[in-house]
């Protein structure tokens, strides 16, 4: 927290953002941290394309702030203490929230993971405008918060989107197991995008069929008699229980633990996710772009003590 602006910034030159492949960048202005790139002839500063872009204010000050706001401090406490607008903390959340939802897609939505079995749940919240809700879905065997959205309401198109983002994620055809409360409207989503075209040959659009190794389970609570309802969607249930203790590292039963307990770790974070709060989310927009922030340094920020491993009697995270 000591170093200043200029001594934090990497001493070697940043690559040209505007060229394709890598050439050559020489040094424009040392003063500005400005520099030149010698094919394309454009000059640019090292924070280029980042949400530091263009600020005037210290970075190590926007650092603080921006921490603080990810683990949950109200915005009144920051502009009390920081003398820093509102409206001025309001354009950096939207900058970092939008900086962190391009890299959380290029980071996950790839193609490329095994995701085991995939939890998801809705959350509803307050804001200035009425009652939103927030749809997530994570990984268990990662701890990995693959995506989420917000909405007004409980439409489909907001559970269409979760799950469009988490099969961009997982790998084709990957045993994949769905676990959700009893909300029709995730097994419809789920079984709509994780399925694939078959071949034959013949002229016109080939048959779509479901993932051979999809599996989705639901729990569903009742709200008279503390009656837990606990059933298979589709798929196989040996193969889904198989599932559940692999990701888990131990037998278990149906459940949606794992994402209540995100749940209760994102109301934490966020101040407008709180049942009873002051401090109501603006809009949409705005909750949505703090909630990738969130999102961000909860998979890549923040150690989870859950994923250590102990090796020779010690703990490695």
């Amino acid at each position: 927290m000591n170093t200043t602006k200029t001594v934090r910034l990497a001493q070697c030159t940043p690559p040209c953002p505007f060229c394709p492949t890598p050439t050559k960048v020489g040094v424009h202005s040392r003063a500005d941290q400005r520099y030149r790139c010698h094919q394309c002839k454009k000059t640019f500063t090292q924070t280029y394309g980042t949400p530091l872009y263009g600020l005037k204010t210290d970075f190590d000050v926007v650092f603080i702030i921006l921490t603080l706001l990810i683990f949950g401090c109200p915005i009144p406490a920051v502009v009390a203490a920081f003398k820093v607008d509102e409206r001025t903390l309001a354009d950096w959340i939207d900058k970092a929230g939008e900086h962190a939802q391009r890299v959380q897609k290029h980071l996950v939505c790839q193609g490329n993971l095994e995701l085991g079995q995939v939890q998801a749940d809705e959350l509803w919240c307050r804001s200035r405008r009425g009652v939103l809700w927030r749809a997530t879905a994570m990984s268990v065997s990662a701890r990995l918060l693959i995506w989420g959205k917000v909405a007004s309401g409980r439409p489909e198109a907001l559970m269409d989107a979760v799950v469009l983002q988490v099969h961009r994620a997982t790998r084709l055809q990957s045993p994949i197991l769905w676990a959700t409360d009893g909300f029709s409207t995730w097994k419809g989503c789920i079984l709509h995008h994780f399925r694939s075209a078959v071949l034959t040959g013949r002229r016109g659009r080939p048959a779509l069929v479901q993932w051979a190794e999809l599996h989705i389970v639901q729990v569903i609570k009742r709200t008279y008699g503390e009656r837990i309802e606990r059933r298979l969607a589709w798929g196989d249930l040996f193969e889904a229980l198989h599932l559940i203790e692999t990701t888990q590292d131990k037998p278990g039963t149906i459940n949606t633990a794992f994402v209540e307990r995100l749940n209760a770790t994102l109301r934490t974070w966020l101040p407008a996710l709180i049942r009873r709060s002051r401090h109501a989310g603006s809009d949409q927009e705005r909750l949505e772009r703090h909630f990738f922030l969130v999102l961000v340094a909860y998979n890549f920020i923040r150690p989870h003590r859950s994923l250590r491993r102990r090796v020779d009697g010690r703990w490695i995270g």
